[in-house]
């Protein structure tokens, strides 16, 4: 196939509302779409590296798409396995671009296959996703059957409080999904997940700092609620030291993190025979990168509600995704990424 090229469009989604989380107030999403050119087909992608949980800056991402841009001018055809290689080989420590280049290369791989992206994935796949809602974007009339809540921002006190106001607003069999972004040390988790355990939770997601495998393992140990990793889980190698240290009983992989889809594919079986369940979520997102995490759950036959529900964060996107109906979301029979402007 002759790749033509690739190009970066920059750029910068408002939200509805000012999103906050325990580390950051965020009013604006900033980021780059991907447009591919191979034949007569384009690819979409998205880089979007999210400031206090990449590593990498935006513009590191524009000197790697750069750097790729020189590699394949004027190259002539190529296979898609060589152009993989040319992209792990520039944006292996920019996980976010090497994500978005490969969705691109993916969503026209399964354009040319005439099928979407989850069946050129696995042609077992699931039709739909179960999606959890998130406090503040959902209402209880969208019938989620799991919400996810932020915490640890608050004193304890603060938190009970408005865990009973958020938990009596539900029915009663609604389960909650903690977020704590890591603001906890192993005391005041201990206290934080003994507080909680009067409600109806499904896990606490990182209560504490990413790299505390240990006090993550002792906290399991004084608290019936489930663990769950998201910081913690950067790639394959973490993964592992995860499961070493028996310090978790959930993945949440974000996929833009892990940047290559076959490590995202092995850090599922890998926690698949170790009895931890996954979720797949995002970073807050356009609806590229939404899209393209729908497709990796349905094709990973992700059966826990995952976190790809805030599709009207913004006060407009470039695309839409498919509805989300009574918490769940259909896969459209679209070929490739199957986006609608």
């Amino acid at each position: 196939m002759k790749i033509l090229k690739i190009e970066s469009h920059p750029y910068e989604l408002k939200f509805n509302t000012a999103f906050k989380t325990a580390k950051s107030n965020y009013k604006y999403r900033t980021g780059a779409i991907i447009k591919m050119y191979i034949d007569d087909l384009i690819g979409l992608g998205e880089v979007a590296p999210l400031s206090g949980f990449h590593d990498e800056s935006l513009l590191e991402c524009y000197y790697g798409l750069e750097a790729i841009n020189q590699t394949i001018s004027n190259i002539g055809n190529i296979t898609s396995n060589e152009l993989f290689d040319i992209f792990k080989l520039h944006a292996k420590e920019k996980p976010s671009l090497l994500f978005g280049l490969q969705t691109a290369l993916l969503d026209i791989l399964s354009q040319k296959r005439k099928v979407p992206l989850n069946k050129y994935l696995n042609n077992d796949c699931l039709d739909w996703v179960e999606l959890n809602g998130v406090h503040t974007i959902h209402n209880p009339n969208e019938n989620f059957n799991i919400i996810k809540v932020k915490l640890g921002y608050n004193n304890i006190h603060d938190d009970i409080e408005m865990m009973n106001q958020i938990s009596s607003s539900y029915k009663s069999n609604v389960q909650f999904r903690i977020d704590v972004n890591g603001q906890l040390d192993l005391v005041k988790a201990i206290r934080f997940c003994k507080s909680m355990e009067q409600f109806n939770i499904e896990y606490i997601e990182q209560p504490l700092p990413p790299k505390e495998f240990e006090d993550l393992s002792e906290l399991r140990m004084h608290t019936e609620i489930p663990i769950a990793v998201d910081e913690s889980l950067t790639n394959i190698e973490a993964a592992q030291q995860i499961i070493d240290a028996q310090a978790a009983d959930i993945f949440v992989i974000k996929p833009m993190v892990i940047g290559d889809y076959h490590d995202i594919k092995d850090i599922i079986n890998l926690a698949n025979a170790n009895d931890i369940r996954c979720i797949i979520t995002n970073m807050l997102d356009g609806a590229i990168n939404r899209m393209a995490s729908i497709h990796i759950a349905s094709a990973n036959n992700i059966n826990n509600a995952c976190g790809l529900s805030i599709d009207n964060l913004f006060e407009s996107d470039f695309y839409k995704t498919p509805d989300i109906i009574n918490g769940k979301i259909s896969i459209p029979e679209n070929i490739g990424l199957g986006l609608n402007d």
